[in-house]
């Protein structure tokens, strides 16, 4: 993609030291408004759940025992996460700006009607390649970066495993704009790499089935109706000689290791040592149930 081009080529210029700083100052000066509002929004008070076309696609259990006035303390890292998040966009905004980008506009606010409600959001980008699209801005870690967005990722990698709801997130966004979504603007937080994630160019199916669920998720969270955890514990196995063994072991469905409240759910959950790691220092995992610690 072009625009990737160009951004790169800005920075080796400014590394150089050959960017005349002063055409720039309204840029920065907006920069440094940016960096305000992300700081004024993250330590405000949190109100209680919204449906939000953000949060829309993540698993309805968790967003239901939001609803249903559940929470969970938010840990100092993940404030750090979430300001550093806000930063990266407001570096990748002005940055594309400055490099010439065609930025058609920014943090826009947006409405759908979806199962009789009226769904807010707030999307990241709008770029224009010639065609004006709808973009999303994600700050990633090195393994997401290489394993969901670049590298071995992308979409079909995405939608095969979306806890998060990113791509429901972005067809909400351009379904709100009349405008085709073009994919996420993902940057990895440790390396400083780049790369644009695009969409498929044919993404009516897609968008329809998206935005059909986003409709019907929409309904059964207006209903306050109890929910049962939609996922179930995995059967730890490993394999010897072509033979899979099992250990008795039950592994959190990983989609939940990511909730907030999977202790909630899963009662008696226990983050153990991976027992079918033969390493020094085993990786952890969530267990909700554990027969057999060690081989």
């Amino acid at each position: 993609m072009i625009a990737l081009v160009e951004i790169q080529d800005f920075l080796k210029k400014a590394g150089r030291g050959e960017i005349d700083s002063s055409r720039l100052e309204d840029l920065i000066e907006q920069f440094g408004e940016d960096c305000k509002d992300s700081l004024r929004k993250q330590l405000s008070p949190r109100g209680g759940y919204r449906m939000r076309m953000s949060g829309l696609g993540r698993p309805l259990c968790q967003q239901k025992m939001e609803k249903q006035g559940h929470t969970q303390e938010v840990a100092y890292n993940d404030m750090v996460r979430f300001l550093m998040g806000d930063l990266v966009e407001a570096v990748a905004v002005f940055t594309m700006k400055a490099a010439g980008v065609k930025v058609v506009d920014t943090q826009t606010p947006c409405e759908l009607e979806l199962g009789g409600e009226k769904i807010q959001g707030t999307l990241d980008i709008i770029l224009d390649d010639g065609e004006e699209k709808v973009w999303d801005i994600k700050s990633t870690s090195p393994w997401s970066f290489d394993n969901k967005f670049s590298g071995r990722g992308g979409y079909d990698v995405i939608k095969e495993d979306d806890p998060f709801g990113y791509i429901m997130q972005g067809y909400l966004y351009s379904e709100s704009q009349g405008k085709p979504f073009g994919g996420w603007i993902a940057i990895n937080k440790s390396s400083g790499e780049w790369d644009f994630v695009e969409a498929p160019a044919d993404q009516e199916e897609d968008r329809k089935r998206y935005i059909a669920d986003a409709h019907s998720r929409v309904e059964s969270l207006t209903k306050d109706e109890k929910f049962k955890i939609p996922f179930e514990a995995v059967d730890e196995a490993y394999t010897v000689k072509g033979e899979k063994i099992y250990t008795g072991n039950k592994l959190m469905p990983k989609t939940c290791t990511f909730c907030s409240f999977k202790e909630k759910c899963w009662k008696n959950a226990e983050y153990h040592d991976k027992v079918t790691s033969k390493a020094k220092f085993p990786p952890k995992a969530w267990y909700t149930k554990i027969v057999k610690r060690e081989l």
